[in-house]
């Protein structure tokens, strides 16, 4: 069976791009009535030059039983419309035992996701239950792109000094013995981003935080490019959201995209 990391490369290939479109779905900002048909024409727009898209399922939630059902429907238009494109389901479910072992089974198996996020702070325990399947991938949430986020993963912990989400970092190396673990680290914090990279080399990084929250795309890109290493830039509003015209949004956004992955193609080549 084929292993997460090795599929991700595949699809980051073989479409030449590392673009993560974030299906955030806000109807406060769709510009028309139809939600889940806002979903199928920014996906129909943007999967060719997408390598992934990751709905955020808090959005979702936050509409009910209605939210589901276009949830659901949103990952069968992506599976019927654009099979060669990773689906990941940003829940950062952490817990452990049990409720872990659900939370893994809802997500890969009724819902269907090729990858999660998980929030690590109950430790490897929180992780584990989530790496039997070497196929589904598991990014663990190690640096964020929020300004607080240092309040607790930048504090020095007894294991030699080292920030806390170094110590996250080293947590999922060990565990990575199915080759299906990557890493969240947010685009807003570029040293602490080449510290990581230089710790996990090989581990595909997803990547918040360029665009609205101010992350640079050049050094969010360059540390990957010497080592070879997956990465993915994920960008919601700068695409799904840059046209509030109900006849063109869709265009827009696969205008955005493109242009998303252009621009990371060139940092690529300009720093090979």
């Amino acid at each position: 069976m084929d292993n997460f990391n090795s599929l991700l490369n595949n699809v980051i290939n073989s479409k030449n791009s590392n673009v993560c479109v974030g299906l955030d779905l806000d109807p406060a900002r769709v510009p028309i009535k139809d939600l889940l048909q806002f979903n199928q024409v920014i996906i129909d727009h943007t999967h060719e030059m997408t390598a992934a898209f990751k709905p955020n399922l808090a959005f979702y939630e936050a509409l009910g039983l209605k939210g589901f059902h276009i949830l659901e429907d949103t990952i069968k238009h992506i599976k019927d419309y654009a099979p060669n494109t990773i689906i990941i389901g940003d829940a950062k479910r952490g817990d452990i035992g049990p409720s872990a072992e659900a939370y893994a089974r809802a997500l890969f198996e009724s819902w269907g996701f090729d990858a999660i996020t998980v929030n690590p702070w109950g430790g490897s325990e929180t992780i584990a239950p989530y790496l039997s399947d070497p196929s589904k991938g598991v990014f663990v949430w190690a640096k964020g792109s929020n300004p607080g986020s240092g309040d607790l993963q930048d504090v020095a912990v007894q294991d030699g000094g080292k920030p806390l989400y170094e110590r996250v970092v080293d947590i999922a190396i060990a565990l990575n013995e199915n080759n299906n673990i990557g890493l969240v680290v947010g685009a807003t914090f570029p040293e602490q981003m080449e510290n990581i990279r230089k710790q996990c080399i090989g581990l595909p990084f997803l990547i918040p935080g360029v665009g609205a929250q101010g992350g640079d795309l050049e050094e969010a890109v360059s540390p990957h490019i010497a080592t070879g290493s997956a990465f993915l830039i994920n960008s919601s509003r700068g695409i799904i959201y840059s046209d509030s015209n109900p006849s063109s949004f869709g265009a827009t956004a696969g205008a955005a995209a493109k242009a998303l992955r252009q621009q990371i193609n060139k940092v690529v080549e300009d720093n090979a």
